[in-house]
């Protein structure tokens, strides 16, 4: 019995030291789970280091690729200063030779190594070490030492086990923080990108984007100065339109040409461009940053770039936190690309405006044109109707002036008849002048029975002479609609005078008005007897300069199907050749757009 439990003690004692050796492995894998600041890990390593293998220093040091150069990041038993600051360069002392080599090193008075290595032990006063590198993928990141003063109890194989395995902890610990900062950075910079596409396309005012763009940019790679520089196709010259802290106000604009200095380089390749050192690079225009009163010693530069033409350069100087980076490239060019789309949206609206101000002037001229055409067609008409009017002023005039015998009780019928006929034809005159001035009216309740009143009188010797016969059908009375009433007296009077040309041997010209409650909306309907419209002239009736008549403009009923929808109303024409045709207006009390 005693003899088999002495066979098995070495067993469990066995068992015991393995358990015991994993168990520095599982507090750092358990760290490694909670995802601590990759600063605690640090310190975690270097005290589980310091515990289970007795050393008097420990060190974690990574490389610096810039400068070839490990760092010491961490470090237990080293003086404060140190940390941060000391650096071994590749291949030189301990760590450098293990980052170099990329193995692991047990150093004691027995081990044979390189003459430069026994030599950094005798320099640091080392008498044992061991040192494992940090590789991620192959590759050597950086080292973890640690280090004994006293030969009394020098590392083992087993100490440069440990510090192997939580070398390779560390390693993989350090690349997934770099991974995730990365992806932090990334996220952040796509929210940053979005914020500034948000900010930019707020606004289609061309000064406001390139404010918010380089508001936008400043938030993002704070820098101590920068411009945005737009193209003047006129002149082929870039232009300082806007720093990264305001509109750029100078009395006589500072321009660069294609091609001069970094930005006109950047233009003239499209290509964006990184320059660390300004002072050696032969592109860099010195009057430009002296201008500004500023002490250029870095450029970040790209183009705007609109459907493959470069329109302008955005160009930051000296970078406030660090160095500019090829990241800082990449992601101004990004922005740059947001701002380009932005420009041009701009633009786009700047030319829409304009070509609408145009539009409207052109429209305005139409529909005065169509006035005046309108105007033409009943002027002879009117020419007898004031003649009438006249012949009767001069009548009673002559008859005044001309016997000094009348009675008084006569003379005064005479003046009377003769003040009368003034009347009418100031009436006549005021008429005429109220449809041909520029309607300068704003929506309001017009009354459409009272409307077409004023068209059938303007138009009546017109009505009269073509021998048609004027029929009014109110169907129910009719609430006023909002709309500006000269516009739609135009529309009327247009709609009457085709009817009355459409015949030309007499006819009837049916108006009815009606009222539906249910959509609100006010109808006229012109019914004539005329020769009819063809159905192949249907489908174009509206369309400008389109005409079936011999001198006729093709404007006016163009001009009044666009005034009828300005007011939210449609036009509804049916017709049959031979027997006639019905235009039907159709108004809502209270339109939706703007009249």
């Amino acid at each position: 019995m005693s003899a088999t439990r002495s066979q098995t003690l070495p067993a469990r004692h066995s068992s015991r030291e393995r358990v015991g050796a994993l168990l520095p492995l599982l507090e750092v894998s358990e760290t490694l789970l909670s995802e601590v600041e990759i600063e605690k890990l640090y310190d975690l390593i270097l005290e589980v280091v310091k515990r289970e293998t007795g050393a008097d220093v420990v060190s974690l040091m990574l490389l610096d690729k810039k400068v070839r150069e490990l760092r010491v990041e961490a470090a237990v038993g080293l003086p404060e200063g140190i940390i941060g600051s000391a650096t071994t360069k590749i291949g030189e002392g301990i760590a450098g030779w293990v980052m170099d080599k990329g193995q692991a090193l047990l150093l004691t008075d027995g081990v044979s190594v390189e003459t430069s290595v026994r030599e950094a032990m005798h320099r640091d006063e080392v008498a044992s070490a061991i040192c494992a590198p940090l590789k991620i993928k192959g590759r050597a990141i950086g080292v973890l030492n640690a280090s004994k003063a006293t030969p009394e109890s020098p590392f083992s194989n087993p100490d440069l086990e440990l510090l192997s395995v939580l070398a390779s902890q560390v390693a993989i610990a350090i690349e997934n923080s770099r991974i995730h900062e990365a992806t932090r950075g990334r996220t952040s910079q796509l929210a940053a990108l979005n914020d500034l596409g948000r900010l930019v396309t707020s606004t289609l005012d061309l000064d406001e984007v390139l404010r918010l763009a380089m508001q936008g940019i400043n938030e993002i790679i704070k820098a101590e100065a920068g411009s945005l520089l737009l193209l003047d196709e006129t002149t082929n010259h870039l232009v300082f339109r806007m720093s990264l802290h305001g509109e750029v106000r100078q009395t006589a604009p500072l321009k660069l040409q294609i091609g001069q200095g970094i930005a006109g380089w950047v233009v003239k390749q499209g290509e964006p461009v990184l320059v660390r050192d300004v002072s050696s690079d032969p592109r860099y225009f010195r009057e430009a940053s002296e201008k500004f009163g500023l002490e250029c010693r870095s450029i970040l530069c790209v183009p705007i770039v609109i459907r493959e033409h470069v329109i302008g350069a955005v160009e930051l100087i000296n970078k406030l936190l660090g160095e500019f980076t090829d990241e800082d490239l990449e992601l101004l060019s990004s922005m740059a690309a947001t701002i380009g789309i932005a420009l041009e949206n701009a633009r786009l609206y700047t030319e829409l405006a304009e070509f609408t101000r145009e539009l409207e002037k052109s429209q305005a001229q139409l529909v005065r044109a169509e006035k005046l055409a309108a105007g033409g067609r009943i002027a002879a008409s009117l020419a007898h109707e004031i003649n009438n009017p006249l012949q009767a002023i001069h009548n009673c005039l002559h008859l005044v002036t001309r016997k000094p015998s009348l009675e008084d009780s006569k003379r005064q019928d005479y003046l009377s008849m003769a003040q009368e006929e003034v009347d009418r034809l100031i009436d006549l005159v005021q008429r005429m002048l109220d449809f041909y001035r520029p309607s300068k009216e704003s929506p309001g309740p017009v009354d459409i029975e009272a409307t077409l009143d004023d068209v059938l009188s303007l138009a009546g010797k017109r009505i009269q002479h073509a021998g048609v016969q004027v029929h009014r059908n109110p169907k129910s009375r009719l609430p006023p609609v909002t709309g500006v009433s000269n516009l739609l007296k135009q529309v009327f009077l247009n709609i009457t005078i085709n009817a009355v040309e459409a015949m030309p041997g007499g006819g009837e010209l049916h108006i009815d008005t009606s009222w539906d409650d249910r959509r609100a909306e006010a109808s006229v309907s012109f019914t004539d007897t005329g020769e009819g419209i063809p159905v192949s002239e249907l489908a174009r009736i509206f369309d400008p300069f389109h005409t079936t008549k011999a001198g006729g403009t093709g404007l006016g009923l163009s001009i009044s199907h666009g005034i009828i929808e300005r007011h939210g109303g449609r036009i509804d024409v049916r017709s049959e050749v031979g027997k006639g045709s019905t235009f039907t207006v159709r108004l809502p009390a209270e339109p939706k757009g703007v009249v």
